[in-house]
């Protein structure tokens, strides 16, 4: 998990400053498509460790599925050119037209944090689907450590968002 250090809090401090906004529509995405993500990884894991059973590698598949649709998201958050003249969903196409993208500060913060989580859970995940290893799948200690990145995942979107939200006041 990711964690919050003094730089971090320098900025949102600076977010709080100097009235850093995020584009709802960027909102509507990143919770719509990176957080039903993350709270696909949260169920499908926890459905496992909560009976004590490991994660199937099959299962665990489906988590690498979810985190590269995650990846695929932010990359086009970041980099609105990357997004195709012929994109099906209608956010994105919005997404391109307008050329939305996070500013610095929060590019920067969502790096540090969800990205960040995402690779661990990468990591985890692809430590167990190996098809020569042996082992049954992702076992219920490593399956927690899933678990502990998707909640720190949940938990710095929603500080994010708060800090983001509001408009600047004139």
């Amino acid at each position: 998990m990711a964690k919050i250090l003094p730089k971090d809090e320098e900025m949102f401090q600076q977010i709080a400053r100097e009235h850093i906004y995020v584009d709802p529509v960027l909102w509507t995405i990143i919770y719509g498509y990176i957080g039903d993500c993350i709270i696909s990884i949260n169920l499908l894991v926890r459905y496992f460790a909560d009976s004590n059973r490991p994660v199937p590698k099959e299962e665990a598949q489906k988590i690498i599925g979810y985190t590269k649709r995650m990846v695929e998201i932010i990359k086009k958050l970041t980099q609105p050119d990357l997004i195709k003249d012929n994109e099906p969903d209608p956010l994105l196409q919005i997404v391109k037209k307008e050329d939305l993208k996070l500013d610095p500060v929060t590019d920067e913060l969502f790096g540090n944090f969800v990205r960040n989580d995402i690779y661990m859970i990468e990591l985890i995940v692809g430590d167990y689907i190996d098809p020569l290893d042996t082992r049954e799948g992702i076992i219920v200690e490593r399956a927690q450590k899933i678990l502990e990145h998707t909640h720190s995942t949940t938990r710095f979107m929603d500080r994010l968002r708060e800090a983001t939200s509001r408009k600047e006041v004139s």
